[in-house]
């Protein structure tokens, strides 16, 4: 089977691999007909195989066909059309063998390619639950990648006012596109916090969704500044740090009950292999979903139309032309929701002069 592999000096191929063999309890194997490549995840994987030896199989996000249920993997039969997720399974692959409660089934009216993206939205779900809004906040988001594009669209569902803001120009026209106010950067490199207040008539915000990566001790510490003031005078809300950054923070008491919060993953199990094989099961914190039904929630909005992934969908690729997809990726200008199509699937031919 042709898979995507990143090896340790950055470079990226598509090569022949076997296909998983006999399954383990609780799993399912899936024919692939779309993969969608995480550019966050995945890049930062890519660079960080620099300093590996060893080769690593790309990719989490994947949707296709069942072709076999191993003991123990309740509700799925040969046949279902399916997303499956998960670091390690839903590989960007022909064939990929995955844990039954990192799958859930799809509608026949929602294609594959639509589909995926559930996958990625349960990380913005998770992340909104973990802000735990209540409806009469306003929520800034920094960071419209294809992530905070989402976390911008669950949390409108919740709130009345949402706004945006990111370098890339591109992809805040995006998010316009779905309906959300954006702060475009200033190129008199005015501090984004001052727009943002600017915007705000000086009221602030409840929550700040930091969708971000890499070194943020600087935007960081503007976010603290954002925060809306209580009637006592003092800062009070909530940050929700969504991502892979470092930052060195500058709080005290003067600043008032400002709440960090850190987003990790996409729901309670992601990662226990108990779990997600079904041997344990447990409930997740309040207010927040266990990753099956945070899948299940996202496919649910894609498939009502509440979520709409063909406005963060803009390029296509075969398979076997995945180390182009990658290239895209490294320009935020260029490309947000890039999928990799599989051939042979029949029912969704894909036109990639699309």
């Amino acid at each position: 089977m042709l898979a995507v592999i990143a090896y340790s000096e950055g470079r990226i191929d598509v090569e022949r691999r076997s296909p998983p063999q006999q399954l383990n309890a609780g799993t399912i194997r899936i024919r692939a007909a779309c993969s969608l490549i995480s550019p966050g995840t995945e890049l930062h994987y890519i660079q960080a195989r620099r300093q590996v030896m060893y080769p690593l199989a790309l990719g989490y996000c994947s949707s296709g066909y069942v072709e076999e249920v191993a003991e123990g993997a309740h509700g799925f039969s040969v046949g279902d059309r399916v997303i499956a997720m998960g670091w390690g399974y839903a590989i960007h692959a022909e064939q990929i063998a995955v844990p039954y409660k990192l799958c859930v089934k799809l509608p026949k009216s929602l294609s594959f390619e639509h589909a995926v993206f559930a996958n990625m939205s349960a990380t913005a779900l998770h992340a909104v639950h973990r802000a735990r809004l209540e409806g009469n906040e306003r929520v800034l988001v920094i960071g419209a990648g294809l992530v905070g594009q989402m976390v911008m669209q669950w949390a409108r569902m919740q709130v009345q006012e949402v706004v945006a803001s990111d370098l890339s120009h591109n992809r805040l026209k995006i998010a316009e596109a779905s309906g959300i106010t954006c702060i475009y950067p200033d190129p008199t490199n005015k501090l984004l916090s001052q727009q943002a207040m600017e915007h705000s008539q000086g009221r602030g915000f409840d929550t700040v969704f930091l969708c971000s990566s890499g070194n943020a001790t600087e935007l960081f510490n503007q976010c603290l500044q954002l925060m809306n003031r209580y009637r006592d005078g003092h800062k009070r809300g909530t940050i929700v740090v969504v991502g892979r950054l470092e930052a060195h923070l500058q709080l005290n008491v003067d600043l008032g009950n400002v709440d960090i919060r850190y987003s990790a993953r996409c729901g309670a199990g992601y990662r226990d292999e108990e779990y997600v094989h079904g041997r344990v099961t447990y409930e997740a914190p309040s207010g927040e979903g266990t990753v099956d039904r945070n899948l299940a929630e996202s496919v649910d909005a894609i498939h009502q139309g509440r979520l709409d992934p063909s406005l963060w969908h803009t390029h296509r690729f075969p398979v076997r032309e995945a180390t182009q997809a990658y290239e895209l990726l490294k320009d935020p200008e260029q490309a947000l929701g890039v999928t990799l199509h599989y051939e042979d699937q029949g029912e969704e031919r894909v036109d990639f002069a699309k």
